[in-house]
Formats: structure tokens, C-alpha cells, sequence
């Protein structure tokens, strides 16, 4: 830092006396052009004058009368019409105007000048010259250089008769003079740039360089480079001051949390460079929205909070709305148009709030929009904070779990429509709680996949489900619901085949569940996967068909092996019997003709058999067959239904089947 500002002293030093070098050079140079000028106007006016006084004739008479004879009048036409003299006046020895070249014709016969010329009288007096140099530029009918000279007249004797003013053109010989010596007002101070400037901005640069460091480094530490926005850190500070009991009770604050919705999927669509333009268009989008006072910030990732002093609830939601639209506008990015959305979270909180609550809050309000389903504003509630603290125990409990640690898997059995036997089961994963109870897939799931715990957790799964169907009958088959997010590194494929060689478990017995979601927006990886996967004899089945787009294209298009018909349908049926029988039967019909098994899920009772009992459905599934049971469980009913198959083959006069013995 001390070198940085001795750089920058001695830069200055050697500037000023360059420039002030330079100033004296030039202030010199003009003395001397018109030292030297008036010295020449000097001794051309005093020759001037004699050479007038020994032509003119009779020059004591006119300075009397301040009246040229015709004579006198014509020789005084002519020296002012050639050579540099272009005027002169006369004056009489008190010092008033005799004559004035250019004015004398125009003057009334009679009239007289008696105003004393100070100048004239002193030099009449004390027969000094008395020299000036003016610039004409600014005047009329003036030389852009001239000098007035007073110089005394003297007649044949030396006497002192009057003084002449002579107005001398000196243009050419200033501009000549300035010429000749405007070199040295160049080459000095170049020179000593040369000597002193070099090295000093060879200083200066060093400093520049420093400071332009120093100054990167500040920015980095209070602003996000990608966006321009506040970072986390410089934003909490800078709005510490309306909280913690530093703000005003009486003037609320509002906070808002954003997140940009499926930012992984325009990452994957348009790569990390489309995503950057996205971010950025996304706070030019957040920054237009805010009034003066109104502070943005980009916490990280595609998080985004806002600070907005003094607003009434009202108002946060209007503009946090105007977000909203603002980015959904989207942006072009090479030629390509890219639509993305935002989830809001408001807070109004009190100046009395910590920051930390406060900011807290607003990001519980937005997980609550995100949960809404995306693209939406949401406010901040008291009760949202006991849904935050069952998600953060359920969040524990996973985090606990990635080994398996509190992880269950319970098995459905799925039933043959005709005989009712039992050919497989369907693994379902549980989460046992800190007292026993069993939480749901349906709250721990997407939490484990947005924690990014989904992975390890369907390995674990998969891995078990073969470890306890190895025990089965070799003619059961277990079936595993997969995750979208477990295709994502692309390894899935290898990850299965080492299983089933680890195990020795029959790839024929594994039959792979997903759903519609996993096929939308596949950019090839998820096919490839799923051919592979096939290609080793496993079984690919379409979950929950009839709740998503239900898209024909995806059942011809992946290959499916079974397709599984929503317990929506089944469970529908006693409303609208006969909307539904046609609607079910065209789907069965749909899939046997494109080659797949057909399963109905949600089968509940006598009423669902009967109905089905006609729809040449190939599998059955519901709680009429068994509730999802432990392992242990499906154990003696796989036993039981064994013993059941051969007694009803026994009776029917059939040689039991090896493969249920």
C-alpha cells in the first residue's frame, strides 16, 4: 500500500513540473515574442514618424489646425493604405488629438478634440516611447496581432512638436517568431517526460494493476459476478439494519425468497451457459421490479431473497406476483427461446424479528409454493412451521438412513386374474420413525430426492429386495419402483447387472417399475438405459398409466413389458361403472395388442373381482390379496399360497409343478 502511494506521489510530482515547466516555457516564449515585438515596433514607428515628418510638410501647422492641406490629405490616404501601418493619430503637445487618419474627413469644419490622451502627454513629456501589443482577433477591422506605439515627433532641430500613435500590423512577424521558437516549448517537456515520466508510469501501472485488484476483490466480496446482485453475505449485513430490534416495529420489512423452478432442466436443455443467461435475465427480471429502496440479492445456486422496507403485505405479494410474470417472459439465447418459472415465498416481518428468523420464514413459504405446484406465490404462515419441522425430522431420519439404517422394505403380493396365485411381489419401501411408526413414500420421496439421498436409498432397495427374493420360488418375480433421478448418472444399467451376478438372482425375476414423469423431456439417456436393461431379460413395467398424459408414443416407443393400470380406475368403478368398464377394457385391449401384461392395481374387495373378472386382465393387485407386509411375512404367505397351489392342483388331477414344490 505505501509503495502504491509513493508511485502515485512521484507520478504526480513529475507531472506538475512537467506542466509547469511547460507553462513557464510558454509563458517565456510569449514575453519574448513580444518583448521582441514591441522592441521592432519601437524602430519601425520612430522611422515611420521621421520619414512623415520630412513628406508630409507643414506638420507643425496640422498639428496646430488638426487641418491637412489637400497635399497633407492625400500622402495621409496613402500610408495607411500600404506596409503595416493601417492608422495613426496625431496629437498636439498638451496631449490632445490633432489628427485621426481614418476619422479626420468625417470630422465638422470647426469642431475640436480637447480630451487629453494621458498616454501621449506623458511620452510628449518625458520622451519615452510607450509600446503595446493587443490581439485583433476579438476586435473589428483589427490585425490578429498589432501594436500601438506613441512616439514623440521631433522637427529638423530635435525639437519636440507633438507625438505620433502608430498602429503597426504585426501578424506576420509574431506568428514567424512563435514558429521559430515553439520547438523549445515541445521538446522540453517531452524530454522531460522522457527522464522522469517513463519510469513513473512504469510506477503508476504497478499501482493500477493493484488497485484494480483490490477493487475486483471488494466486489468479489460484496456482489454475486455472475448476476451482479448481492451475495448471502453483503445482503445480510446490509439489512441487519431493519432487524434484530435495529428496524422500526411500526414499519414492517418484507422479505421475499425466490427459486427458479427445474433450473436442472434448463441446464440440461440449453447446457451451463444457457443456464448462466437464465440466471442473469432472472435478476434483471427481479431488479426491474423493485422500487428504489427495494433490495436483491442471488444466495446462491437458483436461490434469489429480496429486501423490501415499509411495504404492506399487500404489496410484497403484488410485486413478488410482477416477478413472477417478468420471468416467465423467458429470454432468446442463440436463437433459441428459453421459458423458465420461479416459486415465491413472502414474509412481512417486524423490525423486533432476528434476520436469520426472518429469512427462515420466507424460504419455509417458498418450499410451501414449490409444494403447490411450482410457479406460484405463497405467504408465510404459523403452521407452515410445524410442516417445516416434520420435514427436517423426516430429512434426519433419511440422512440416517442412506445405509439402511431405518429403512424397510414391505412386499404386496400380485396375483394371477384367473387362478388368484401368487407370481411376485411388488417392493415397497418404508421409513420407520424414531418411535416405530412407518412414514410413507409418499412424505419421504421427494424429499430424498430433492436432499439428493434418492440414489443410495433405491441402491439399498434394489439390493434387498433381491437379497429376499433370492428365497422365493424360483417362478416369483419382484418388482421395484425406480426413481427418475436414478437414471441420471447414466450407471444404472451396470449398478442392476452387478446385483443380479452378486446375488445370482435371475434377471427374468426383477421387473422395474417407472412412471410417466421419468419419460418426459428425455434427451436419449433414459432410453438407452431402459433397452439395456431390457436387453438382460429384465422386465420393464409402466406405472400408474391413465394419471399423466398417458401417452401412447411412450408405451410403442420404450417397449414396456407390463403396463399397470392406476388404482384410480379400479377404485372409480362403483361410481361410474359403465364409463369406466369402457374405458378400463380399451386399455387392456391397448396393451395386449402392443405385446404387454396388463395389471390392475387398487383391488379391494368382492365388488372389484367381480367387475374384473371379465376385462382379461393377466395380474392383480390390492389389499383384497394382502396388505404390504415385511419380509418375513410375505415369507409364510409365499408358503401358504404354495401349499394352496399344489392342494388345488392335486384336487383338479394335475401333477403339481416342480417350481412350486
Amino acid at each position: 500500500m505505501r509503495i502504491r502511494k509513493h508511485s502515485l506521489f512521484a507520478f504526480c510530482v513529475v507531472i506538475a513540473v512537467t506542466v509547469v515547466l511547460s507553462l513557464g516555457v510558454w509563458v517565456g516564449l510569449d514575453r519574448a515574442v513580444d518583448r521582441v515585438t514591441k522592441n521592432e515596433a519601437e524602430s519601425r514607428a520612430a522611422h515611420w514618424t521621421q520619414y512623415f515628418y520630412q513628406n508630409l510638410g507643414n506638420l507643425e501647422g496640422l498639428i496646430r489646425s488638426g487641418k491637412p492641406t489637400e497635399t497633407q490629405a492625400k500622402l495621409i490616404d496613402a500610408a495607411v493604405q500600404f506596409g503595416d501601418v493601417f492608422r495613426f493619430k496625431v496629437f498636439r503637445p498638451d496631449g490632445t488629438v490633432a489628427l485621426v487618419s481614418d476619422e479626420y474627413r468625417f470630422i465638422n469644419e470647426g469642431h475640436t478634440l480637447s480630451e487629453v490622451n494621458e498616454k501621449a502627454l506623458a511620452v510628449f513629456q518625458t520622451g519615452t516611447s510607450d509600446i503595446t501589443t493587443y490581439d485583433g482577433r476579438l476586435k473589428d477591422n483589427r490585425p490578429d496581432t498589432y501594436v500601438e506605439a506613441y512616439v514623440q515627433i521631433t522637427d529638423g532641430a530635435d525639437q519636440k512638436i507633438g507625438v505620433v500613435e502608430v498602429y503597426l500590423d504585426q501578424t506576420n512577424m509574431a506568428a514567424n517568431l512563435r514558429s521559430g521558437f515553439s520547438w523549445i516549448a515541445y521538446a522540453l517537456p517531452f524530454l522531460c517526460a522522457l527522464i522522469y515520466l517513463v519510469p513513473s508510469l512504469a510506477f503508476l501501472k504497478k499501482g493500477a494493476i493493484a488497485n484494480a485488484e483490490k477493487a475486483r476483490a471488494e466486489r468479489l466480496s460484496k456482489y454475486d459476478v455472475l448476476t451482479g446482485l448481492y451475495n448471502r453475505r453483503s445482503f445480510t449485513l446490509f439489512v441487519e439494519k431493519f432487524f434484530g430490534g435495529n428496524g422500526d416495529d411500526t414499519k414492517p420489512v418484507g422479505m421475499i425468497f425466490i427459486d427458479i423452478d427445474d433450473f436442472k432442466q434448463v441446464n440440461d436443455s440449453y447446457g451451463h451457459e444457457g443456464g448462466d443467461a437464465f440466471l442473469r435475465a432472472t435478476a434483471r427480471a427481479i431488479e426491474d421490479q423493485l422500487p428504489a429502496d427495494g433490495i436483491a440479492s442471488r444466495f446462491g445456486g437458483d436461490e434469489f431473497v429480496v429486501c423490501l422496507p415499509g411495504v404492506s403485505k399487500e404489496q410484497l405479494n403484488a410485486i413478488a406476483e410482477k416477478i413472477l410474470a417478468a420471468v416467465s417472459n423467458g429470454i432468446e439465447y442463440k436463437g433459441k427461446t428459453i421459458v423458465g418459472h420461479v416459486s415465491a415465498g413472502t414474509h412481512l416481518a417486524a423490525g423486533s424479528q432476528d434476520i436469520e428468523d426472518v429469512l427462515h420464514a420466507a424460504d419455509i413459504a417458498m418450499y410451501k409454493a414449490k409444494e403447490s405446484g411450482k410457479n406460484t406465490v405463497t405467504s408465510y404462515t404459523c403452521d407452515m412451521e410445524q410442516e417445516l419441522k416434520e420435514r427436517q425430522r423426516i430429512e434426519k431420519l433419511l440422512r440416517q438412513a442412506v445405509d439402511g439404517t431405518g429403512l424397510e422394505l414391505h412386499y404386496q403380493p400380485i396375483n394371477a386374474s384367473d387362478s388368484k396365485a401368487i407370481l411376485g411381489f411388488e417392493a415397497l419401501l418404508r421409513l420407520q420413525s424414531e418411535d416405530g411408526t412407518i412414514i410413507g413414500p409418499d412424505q419421504f420421496i421427494p424429499l430424498a430426492e430433492k436432499l439428493g439421498l434418492i440414489k443410495p436409498i433405491g441402491n439399498w432397495v434394489l439390493e434387498e429386495a433381491i437379497s429376499n427374493a433370492k428365497s422365493w420360488p424360483e417362478h416369483m418375480f419382484v418388482s421395484v419402483n425406480l426413481s427418475p433421478v436414478q437414471f441420471e448418472p447414466q450407471d444404472l444399467p451396470s449398478m442392476v447387472a452387478n446385483l443380479l451376478e452378486k446375488y445370482e438372482f435371475p434377471a427374468k425375476r426383477l421387473e422395474l417399475e417407472v412412471t410417466e414423469s421419468l419419460l418426459m423431456g428425455d434427451d436419449g439417456s433414459v432410453h438407452k438405459q431402459l433397452e439395456a436393461l431390457k436387453e438382460m431379460g429384465i422386465s420393464i413395467a409402466m406405472d400408474d398409466f391413465g394419471t399423466g398424459y398417458s401417452s401412447l408414443s411412450y408405451l410403442w416407443k420404450y417397449k414396456f413389458d407390463k403396463l399397470k393400470i392406476d388404482r384410480s380406475f379400479v377404485l372409480g368403478y362403483e361410481n361410474d361403472s359403465e364409463t369406466l368398464k369402457k374405458i378400463i377394457e380399451t386399455i387392456v385391449v391397448l396393451g395386449h395388442g402392443i405385446g404387454m401384461e396388463v395389471t390392475a392395481e387398487g383391488v379391494e374387495n368382492d365388488t372389484h373381482i367381480d367387475a374384473l373378472a371379465h376385462m382379461d386382465f393377466d395380474q392383480l393387485q390390492g389389499f383384497y390379496f394382502g396388505q404390504p407386509m415385511d419380509a418375513n411375512e410375505a415369507a409364510r404367505v409365499i408358503s401358504a399360497d404354495t401349499l394352496n397351489t399344489i392342494q388345488r392342483q392335486i384336487a383338479a388331477g394335475i401333477e403339481p409343478e416342480q417350481n412350486v414344490a
